[in-house]
């Protein structure tokens, strides 16, 4: 893949900067974290990001800021995107994992199905959902799909470009971890698919819900199983977002919170459970309060940790407690709530802050504990 742009000063500026025994202690206690060791202080990544969000409250000295539309058509320019996260670790040197990925956004499974997509400016992509359930159902009768087609091709040289370059860096190769593309989740990619239409279909022809699902299922677990061919990705462990996580599956059901309980657990749950045990496990997330899925998905077989799009909604002590019984890591991303102080292993925390001088200090106050 061609591109005008040289990556190498900002790569051995961060190859210089890494510490790899302590990146490597950091994703040692996320792991305890995921299985409720004792921990001697809660694992916190602090940043500047907040990722839900899609909010970038400062950002860290000497690292340059790559408008989205560029580094969506340039591989070289979306490493470096990327490895800012790495850049503002080893500056803190806080409890991330050094996480980057190709960042297509959620419409790529789609788009290998045939679905066309919307690019504009430095926005992420979004899915021009399919015209009716006549072309749903085609698109299921065809089978698997080439996972060349539509961005498929573009995701798989960026990864492989990623690996490459990275290799050619002693420290970096032990520590950048190139995580998954975004695959979203079957109800999610339904829903990105049928467009608004879904809502209606789960009451009106539930069949062929059933019929999609498992299809995007299937679609789902060979997506990821070509992401770990290229990445050479251990099986059982995944990296998004700075977090270092259990099983190779991440399922965002953020299209689920506008289901009834009874839905949720005939349209989703099954389908998650097929994909988190088929890839040793799972990270799961949802947007919006989800009061009517949390049980259901806490207890899905596989799901080993839950993040929350929208903590200010979600009541952690709560929450905290029926992850617990299911042995669920929360990856918490934002303030901790009053009264929560008691809880620091099954837990990792991200504290976003609003300024690189807010950063530095909260990164201090970690080292001291």
């Amino acid at each position: 893949m061609q591109s005008d742009f040289d990556p190498k000063p900002y790569l051995e500026c961060l190859e210089n900067l890494v510490d790899v025994d302590h990146v490597l202690a950091a994703e040692a206690c996320q792991a305890a974290a995921w299985e409720y060791r004792p921990v001697d202080r809660r694992t916190t990544i602090v940043t500047c990001r907040d990722d839900w969000r899609h909010v970038q409250h400062d950002w860290p000295p000497g690292w340059p800021q790559i408008p989205y539309g560029e580094a969506f058509r340039d591989p070289a320019r979306m490493l470096v995107a990327e490895l800012w996260r790495a850049y503002e670790g080893a500056l803190l040197k806080d409890d991330r994992a050094y996480t980057i990925r190709p960042n297509y956004g959620l419409v790529i499974i789609p788009s290998i199905l045939g679905c066309e997509y919307d690019q504009r400016g430095d926005e992420m992509p979004w899915t021009v959902p399919l015209p009716d359930c006549d072309t749903v159902q085609a698109m299921i009768q065809q089978g698997m799909p080439d996972l060349n087609h539509g961005l498929g091709r573009q995701v798989w040289e960026t990864e492989s470009y990623f690996v490459e370059t990275l290799a050619r860096y002693p420290r970096l190769k032990q520590v950048v971890r190139v995580g998954c593309p975004d695959p979203q989740g079957p109800f999610s990619l339904a829903s990105s698919i049928v467009g608004t239409d879904l809502f209606l279909a789960v009451i009106e022809c539930p069949d062929l819900v059933h019929q999609l699902l498992g299809f995007l299922t299937e679609v789902y677990i060979a997506f990821m199983g070509r992401h770990k061919e290229m990445t050479g990705e251990p099986q059982g462990v995944g990296y998004t977002f700075s977090y270092r996580y259990k099983g190779s599956a991440r399922i965002v059901d953020d299209s689920a919170v506008m289901l009834s309980r009874a839905m949720y657990r005939e349209f989703c749950m099954p389908y998650n459970a097929q994909i988190a045990q088929a890839l040793d496990g799972a990270l799961g997330h949802f947007c919006g309060k989800g009061d009517q899925l949390f049980e259901a998905f806490a207890s899905t077989p596989g799901i080993y940790a839950i993040n929350f799009g929208n903590p200010e909604m979600q009541d952690l002590a709560a929450r905290y407690e029926v992850a617990a019984r299911h042995k669920v890591c929360l990856l918490w991303d934002g303030d901790l709530p009053q009264g929560c102080d008691h809880i620091t292993t099954g837990i990792i925390h991200k504290c976003i802050v609003k300024s690189w001088a807010e950063a530095v200090a909260v990164a201090r106050e970690l080292h001291t504990e």
